[in-house]
């Protein structure tokens, strides 16, 4: 990252919620269709460059009970653990097997994906995904809590609307949290 690079090493970029249920063409639950194809391009691009800076690139999904009645029918039943509206969009290049699930907005609530950032001395997360006002500032404030550092990259999350995305941006950069395009990073 623009003066930081010594921060790579620690560093691990988190994909979050790349689901057909969110992204795709028949999602029950979308983003705004004019941010999916922007963000996934930057998401691409963003794991080609840190696949490259070999910095651990983790896939995080929803994963979601079928008891959780009430969430589910705020959800339209998105992201149902085992469902195809689950899976991660074809779209989305996959560099490896490392994908923890999630049932709540903050993937950090997954003590298993705690354990593996703790395990491989990570203390800067590069966070990209959707919904930015949600899973996306979620898992960035978690972050904050565990005592991260964090980055949240602009071009690289989406949300329902253009204006919750950058209502949420600029909250999310008055919050103790990094900023930044992808084209910021690595240089």
């Amino acid at each position: 990252m623009r003066g930081q690079n010594e921060d790579v090493p620690d560093s691990a970029l988190l994909i979050l919620d790349i689901q057909k249920d969110f992204v795709g063409n028949e999602a029950r639950m979308p983003i705004a269709k004019n941010q999916v194809s922007p963000m996934i391009d930057s998401i691409n691009s963003i794991i080609k460059k840190a696949d490259m800076a070999e910095i651990p690139i983790i896939y995080v999904g929803n994963e979601f009970e079928k008891k959780q009645f009430f969430s589910n029918w705020f959800r339209n039943r998105a992201a149902l653990k085992g469902s195809v509206g689950a899976e991660l969009d074809e779209r989305l290049q996959i560099v490896n097997k490392v994908y923890f699930p999630k049932k709540q907005g903050d993937a950090l609530s997954n003590a298993q994906l705690v354990n593996y950032l703790n395990n491989r001395s990570i203390k800067h997360l590069i966070i990209a995904g959707v919904f930015t006002e949600g899973c996306v500032t979620a898992t960035a404030k978690g972050a904050l809590r565990k005592k991260f550092k964090v980055t949240v990259i602009r071009d690289a999350v989406a949300s329902a609307t253009d204006k919750k995305r950058e209502a949420s941006i600029k909250k999310l950069s008055t919050n103790g949290i990094l900023v930044l395009n992808s084209s910021e990073l690595f240089q």
